[in-house]
C-alpha cells in the first residue's frame, strides 16, 4: 500500500514535530495551508513538499489527501475539522478541540464511518504518563485518592493570537492547561467529571486572557484532581504536563518517573528532563496511532475525549466567574 499522503492546516512551531512524526510514521507530507505565505514557504522549503495553499477550500477542492492535520489557532478548529470531515478526511485535531463544548460536538456530530477525529493530546503518548496509568491499572498504587497535574511555563509564556481571546478562547488553561486535565483523566482511566472549581486570573503580565487557573475536578470515581496552569510563573512546580497520583499504597509521578511505597524508599524509573528527543517521540507515537485509523483503527484519543476535555475547561471558566462550583452531572 503507498503511504497515506497527509496535509497540514497551521504552519507554527508545532508543525515542525507533526511534520518529522509523519516522515517517522512511514507517511507522507504532501501540502501545508495558511494564510501567511512566507511561513508555508518556510514549512514547505524545510520537508520539501510543493503543495501550498492560503486557505483550505482550495486545498480540498484539489484532493489527492487522504488525511488532514489541523494545527490552526483555536478559533478555526471546530470550521477547518468539519470542513475535512465533510470532504472524508480524517483528521488529526491539535487541543483544545474547540473554543467550547458546543463547538466541540458539532464537530463530532459531522464524523462519518470514513472520517473520524483523534485528538492530539499528546501525553497519552507519553512513555512516563503510560507507565503511570500502568500503575493504576495493576493496582499498584492502590485506589487512588487523588492527583496533581501542572502546565506551567516559569518565566516565559506565548503571544500573538494565544493572548488574542477572540483566536484562542482563553489564556493558560486553554493552552496548557488541557494537557494537565486530559493527562489526569488518562491515568485514571478516563473517567467523566463531576464538578469543577476553578480559580482563574491574569497576575503576571498585561493580558485579556488569563495566565494562571486552578481547578478541583471531582470525577465519577470519587478521585479528586487539582490542576494548575500558567504562563510566565516565577517558578513551575513540575514540568509541564506532570502528573502525581496519590493512592491508598502508594504514590507515583511522572518528571521524574517516580514510585514511592508506603515505608520503603522512593524508586526513580525515569528521569526529571525530557529531551527534545523524548518530546519528538511522543509525536511519532501519536502520529503513528492516528495513520492506523486509516486502516480502520478506532480514534484514541477521539471526540468524545476532546468533548469532555471541553466540558471541564467551559465549567473551569464559569466556575471562576461565578465564584461557585459548577456540577456537570450525567450531561455528556
Amino acid at each position: 500500500m503507498s503511504a497515506p499522503r497527509l496535509a497540514i492546516a497551521g504552519t507554527g512551531y508545532i508543525a515542525d514535530y507533526h511534520a518529522r512524526a509523519i516522515a517517522a510514521g512511514g507517511g507522507q507530507l504532501v501540502a501545508a495551508v495558511n494564510h501567511r505565505a512566507e511561513s508555508l514557504a518556510a514549512l514547505s522549503e524545510r520537508y520539501g513538499f510543493h503543495r501550498r495553499y492560503l486557505d483550505l477550500d482550495r486545498l480540498l477542492a484539489d484532493g489527492e489527501v487522504d488525511a488532514l492535520i489541523v494545527a490552526t489557532p483555536n478559533a478555526m478548529h471546530a470550521r477547518q475539522t468539519v470542513k475535512a470531515l465533510e470532504a472524508g478526511l480524517p483528521v488529526l485535531l491539535e487541543k483544545p478541540m474547540a473554543m467550547t463544548a458546543a463547538e466541540a460536538r458539532a464537530v463530532a456530530a459531522a464524523e462519518s464511518p470514513r472520517a473520524r477525529v483523534t485528538l492530539a493530546h499528546c501525553l497519552r503518548f507519553d512513555e512516563q504518563v503510560g507507565w503511570l496509568r500502568g500503575l493504576v491499572r495493576d493496582g499498584t498504587l492502590g485506589r487512588p485518592v487523588h492527583t496533581t497535574a501542572y502546565a506551567v511555563h516559569a518565566g516565559f509564556g506565548p503571544d500573538g493570537w494565544f493572548t488574542d481571546p477572540a483566536l484562542s478562547g482563553g489564556g493558560a488553561l486553554m493552552d496548557l492547561g488541557v494537557h494537565a486535565i486530559d493527562a489526569s483523566r488518562y491515568v485514571l482511566g478516563d473517567p467523566q467529571p463531576v464538578s469543577v472549581t476553578a480559580h482563574c486570573g491574569t497576575h503576571y503580565r498585561d493580558l485579556r486572557v488569563d495566565d494562571t487557573a486552578i481547578l478541583t475536578i471531582v470525577w465519577d470515581n470519587g478521585v479528586i484532581s487539582t490542576v494548575e496552569a500558567g504562563w510566565w510563573h516565577p517558578h513551575a512546580p513540575g514540568p509541564s504536563g506532570s502528573v502525581r497520583v496519590c493512592g491508598t499504597e502508594a504514590y507515583a509521578r511522572t518528571f521524574p518517573g517516580t514510585l514511592v511505597r508506603a515505608g520503603a524508599e522512593p524508586v526513580q524509573k525515569f528521569p526529571a528532563e525530557l529531551s527534545e528527543q523524548e518530546l519528538q517521540r511522543r509525536y511519532d507515537a501519536q502520529m503513528r496511532a492516528f495513520l492506523e485509523t486509516l486502516a480502520g483503527a478506532e480514534p484514541a484519543p477521539g471526540a468524545a475525549d476532546g468533548i469532555t476535555s471541553m466540558r471541564i475547561i467551559d465549567a473551569a471558566y464559569q466556575s471562576a466567574s461565578s465564584g461557585q462550583t459548577v456540577n456537570l452531572g450525567s450531561n455528556r
